[in-house]
């Protein structure tokens, strides 16, 4: 999508030329002393580094804090693991969100790998093993190993644990040529910022090109005051600027998303967008579900499926759905095939292992249950500041804030639209069809992909506001643009007023911890 196509005329190109530079100025502002190093939370750079070495796993868990480096490390590793372990008084805080599982050899010679998730307990549940292939067995540790694995340790039992990192794999694809040159010295928050400032422009390329389109009638002030609620007065800015591993994964996520969305609407790019959709995936799992929307845009564009064409239309869109599959299904078996040779399993890639599977909601509902959902849907949608009338005055939950006080903005879509003024310029009533559809269709959307975000184990905790909402961001500001035809005085104001809330946690998460309570 070269930039002509993107912004065919000059005004518009000049509006997204002041929507990089805005948003890359306010990033780095509110990013300030973040911008002088990497982020403590280096995985993509470590399998960025393991990839080009050939190696699946990782060693970097094993090192020790406050160590002169070795003579064989790559560049800025030692940096990067006391970056990592130590605070700033010294304490070593531990390793964070790197996945293991023990590799054993049982009497007899039978090599298993996995995990004990009830390794804590003290009954014989410790015995527990659940395998990486999907078999169980009781093993007992001090009397079921075969020992002399190690030549240098012939008395101990043959038990290694492997660590690896438990996230999607383009983030650390698209860094390894940065890491490649500069080792363990990545600036992932330079890199991440970069992706963020991307996403503005994509969002603010696809909101005018739905103008022009006919299907809304915001003028080029207001498609600003949309790129503005998503860019300030959304999550989107306290997890563009401090890098980090899941931070950079979800800023890249929304990026590949933003650019999905613009070549799926009306199916017109299916190439392209089962290419887009594909690298969504690669970046954040959620992003799967998103792939309802090229299939739906198809199949059903307007009130009626096919627009009432019957199978003349089936035929007709069997041909753009077997595009947009091709390249969607080819990153998809090489993601399932990266899967499976970590993880004997072509569906995991890697956090049910974190904390080597003791985590105890993981161990005892799995990755998805309803068990979550009372607790996730409040964090997602209900969670508020407390306010107090002693310092610190204000307390947010390490929970996070819920969608509409992070972006009260949102609550225009629970009420009739505004009725605009007369003489206000309205959307082309013969598109209405198209427009409903459309909006129908982006709903449908956030709703694929955050349903299964409320079912998940992790409600994202450590967070200012619910940043899992950033992986449905892209068709929900198409719906805002869509179900609101005239942008009113006091909507604007909630957008504002959003910027001021996002604002108090792009200063204070992560930096200002008194603001926050477990």
């Amino acid at each position: 999508m070269p930039l002509p196509r993107l912004f065919p005329d000059r005004p518009s190109r000049l509006r997204a030329l002041a929507v990089a530079c805005v948003v890359a100025a306010v990033y780095a502002g509110f990013s300030w002393n973040w911008l002088l190093a990497p982020s403590r939370h280096f995985h993509f750079i470590d399998m960025a580094w393991g990839m080009l070495h050939g190696r699946l796993d990782t060693d970097t868990p094993r090192r020790a804090p406050g160590i002169p480096p070795k003579p064989d490390d790559p560049p800025g590793l030692q940096e990067a693991i006391d970056r990592h372990l130590l605070d700033a008084n010294g304490k070593n805080l531990g390793w964070n969100d790197w996945a293991s599982y023990r590799k054993l050899v049982l009497k007899g010679g039978q090599h298993v790998r996995g995990v004990f998730p009830w390794k804590d307990d003290a009954g014989t549940r410790n015995r527990d093993f659940f395998a990486t292939d999907g078999r169980t067995y009781v093993i007992d540790i001090a009397k079921d190993l075969q020992t002399g694995c190690d030549p240098a340790r012939a008395w101990a039992a043959c038990d290694e644990v492997v660590h690896q990192v438990s996230f999607p794999p383009l983030p650390a694809v698209l860094m390894a040529p940065l890491v490649a040159l500069v080792g363990y010295r990545v600036h992932d928050v330079l890199f991440t910022l970069a992706f963020a400032v991307l996403s503005a422009v994509l969002a603010l390329a696809w909101i005018e090109r739905m103008g022009r389109a006919g299907l809304h009638a915001h003028g080029a002030r207001d498609r600003l005051w949309l790129v503005a609620l998503f860019a300030f007065s959304s999550v989107a800015l306290y997890c563009s600027i401090r890098g980090e591993v899941w931070f950079t994964a979800l800023v890249m996520g929304v990026t590949f998303h933003f650019a999905y969305v613009f070549a799926a609407e009306g199916g017109r790019r299916p190439l392209l967008a089962g290419l887009l959709f594909g690298l969504g995936v690669a970046t954040r799992t959620p992003l799967l579900f998103a792939g309802a929307f090229f299939p739906l845009e198809v199949l059903w564009p307007g009130r009626r499926v096919l627009g009432g064409a019957g199978i003349a239309g089936l035929r007709g869109a069997i041909r753009p759905l077997v595009l947009f599959a091709l390249p969607a299904v080819g990153i998809g078996v090489l993601l399932a095939w990266y899967n499976w040779v970590r993880w004997e399993n072509p569906f995991e890639f890697g956090h049910f292992y974190l904390l080597e599977g003791t985590r105890g909601p993981t161990r005892e509902h799995g990755l998805f249950s309803f068990w979550f959902l009372n607790h996730n849907l409040g964090t997602a949608l209900l969670n508020l500041p407390q306010f107090l009338l002693e310092p610190p005055f204000v307390l947010v939950t390490r929970h996070g804030l819920g969608l509409f006080a992070c972006t009260p903005a949102l609550l225009a879509l629970l009420g009739t639209p505004p009725q605009p003024p007369s003489g206000t310029p309205l959307p082309d009533p013969a598109l209405a069809e198209r427009r409903a559809g459309l909006a129908r269709n982006l709903m449908l959307t956030v709703a694929a992909v955050a349903i299964p975000g409320v079912l998940y184990q992790n409600d994202g905790w450590q967070q200012f506001g619910y940043r899992f909402a950033l992986d449905f961001w892209p068709p929900l500001l198409g719906v805002v643009a869509l179900r609101l035809p005239y942008l009113t005085r006091r909507w604007k104001a909630l957008v504002v007023l959003g910027i001021v809330v996002q604002a108090f946690g792009a200063v204070t998460f992560g930096r200002m911890e008194g603001f926050y309570y477990d």
